[in-house]
């Protein structure tokens, strides 16, 4: 009976939710008039509502599950991750993009990175193509990934099937991005990240309390190889056992590798997701540049919590799995399964919480996806109808015309990338950092280069984008899943090669063709 009314309370947090985002994207539908307010809020969001749109927009269901995931799986020889990884880039993508941009988008109108692109190279056609099909790709796989987390955590906290949990977050996002396009997003994920914050901050501590607290977490984590071996009966080195304590690894052992946290946690996420198109357009729609000195602390700080807390939550449902205290199930799908690491967060959290605290971690999650997923939605809408359709192929189109594209646009890509997400990746955070290797190696020349080296040019920003895009997908169809290649016997992350070549083409063609 209890059970039944914990369930009770659980749906009416989940509705009162989604009444309150409802609510929020109804007041930012009728504050959308043109298609610069749909796309980028005209410009006009407050420095806290851009604060916690960046950081809403990067921690994700990828945080909350995939880190979580990760801290599980290498404890914390992937710290790196955290302290480089998400929070760095949405503060030095302020400094770096936002501070030098915000006066050239003021006097070009300048609503998309597409737009400053074909401003800068003086290009308005190809360019722009290029760059918004590309940025629509790479936000659609990354789609993919969000659907999944919000499945995942449905089977577990609310116990219904993983396709409905992944429908019903389907069906919020879409409705309130059509309607309301920059304005809802932003309001909406204002809200969300704080539900998100909040909720990592208010559970993560009963969890580390539940394994005994923070001291006893880290002496069970040097002991795990012993534990899961007695306990498991596995070997002490499964699961990077042996390294769980420790900064990173040795160079020659993959993900948990000093090297391969240079290449993956220091070069791919970072850079990734400081011009990955869904986080660089935001840096277009702040008010005054003068939020520019503080913002990039404030999200740093805000962001670097979360991501620690969240990674601790994996760390201590290792040692809890470990100790034989918690079983992580695998969620099994018709053609693939969700690996059980990514299980972590949301398996520890329903023995180590009160019930009354465990009914929130889905609104906790599900703000931390859809605070993601719908920038991604639009912007992949925006690169549809306002980059390519307006701006290339028709453009006499009337602002009517570019808005209702833009809704048919979020409403074929939320739904095609449900249908994708219906049969998941075997590992959440691969499919991620996929996602992100296509995105730095695709635009960080062009973007970076292009705003801080005078000779860089259209040719050189042309050529080092498909090279990156080409190189990056021909090597990661040859390495697999795993995402590594080897110099000698030392491995490194997938998206070398096509970082190299982006990079090597960039500076050549910048130096010949000047």
């Amino acid at each position: 009976m209890e059970g039944s009314i914990m369930n009770l309370i659980a749906v009416f947090i989940f509705l009162l939710y989604l009444i309150a985002i409802a609510v929020v994207s109804y007041y930012g539908a009728k504050r959308t008039k043109t298609v610069s307010d749909f796309i980028a809020a005209s410009g006009q969001l407050g420095f806290w509502t851009y604060c916690l749109l960046m950081v809403g927009c990067v921690f994700s269901g990828m945080t909350l599950i995939g880190v979580a995931g990760l801290g599980f799986t290498t404890g914390w020889a992937n710290v790196w991750e955290r302290i480089i990884g998400p929070p760095f880039a949405i503060a030095f993508g302020t400094i770096l993009i936002g501070h030098k941009m915000f006066k050239i988008r003021r006097e070009n109108e300048i609503l998309t990175i597409q737009d400053y692109l074909a401003y800068r190279y003086k290009d308005p056609k190809l360019i722009r193509f290029l760059a918004g099909l590309i940025s629509a790709v790479t936000c659609f796989v990354y789609l993919v990934a969000q659907y999944t987390a919000i499945g995942v955590v449905s089977v577990v906290v609310l116990g219904i099937p993983y396709w409905l949990g992944a429908t019903i977050a389907c069906i919020i996002v879409v409705g309130y991005v059509m309607t309301g396009g920059m304005f809802s997003t932003a309001w909406t994920t204002f809200i969300q990240s704080i539900l998100m914050i909040a909720g990592v901050i208010i559970t993560v501590p009963f969890i580390i309390h539940w394994v005994g607290g923070f001291e006893t977490l880290n002496i069970l984590l040097a002991n795990v190889p012993q534990l899961q071996s007695v306990n498991r009966g596995v070997d002490p080195d499964f699961l990077f056992g042996k390294f769980l304590a420790y900064p990173f690894a040795p160079a020659n052992v993959p993900l948990a590798g000093w090297i391969y946290n240079i290449t993956l946690f220091g070069l791919t996420v970072p850079l990734g997701l400081m011009v990955a198109p869904h986080v660089v357009n935001n840096v277009l729609t702040f008010r005054e540049s003068k939020y520019t000195r503080w913002s990039p602390l404030v999200m740093y700080l805000i962001g670097l919590t979360v991501i620690l807390l969240t990674s601790i939550a994996g760390m201590s449902a290792r040692v809890a799995w470990a100790s034989g205290r918690i079983d992580i199930p695998t969620l099994s799908m018709d053609s693939a399964e969700v690996k059980w690491s990514d299980m972590a967060y949301p398996t520890i959290a329903k023995v180590a919480l009160p019930e009354w605290l465990f009914i929130i971690l889905l609104p906790t999650i599900l703000a931390g996806v859809m605070s993601t997923t719908d920038r991604l939605l639009l912007t992949a809408s925006n690169n549809i109808s306002y980059d390519i359709y307006r701006n290339v192929l028709k453009p006499n189109a009337s602002e009517r015309e570019i808005k209702l594209l833009s809704r048919l646009a979020v409403l074929l890509i939320g739904v095609t990338s449900l249908y994708v997400a219906l049969n998941p990746q075997p590992l959440l955070a691969w499919f991620v950092w996929s996602a992100l290797s296509l995105m730095v190696n695709c635009f960080f020349f062009p973007i970076v280069l292009g705003i801080y080296w005078k000779r860089m040019n259209k040719t050189a920003a042309i050529s080092s984008m498909l090279a990156g895009f080409i190189v990056t997908i021909i090597t990661f169809a040859l390495v697999g899943n795993k995402a590594t290649i080897y110099v000698g016997e030392i491995p490194l992350y997938a998206s070398v090669p096509g970082f190299l070549a982006s990079f090597i083409l960039a500076l050549v063609l910048s130096v010949v063709k000047d």
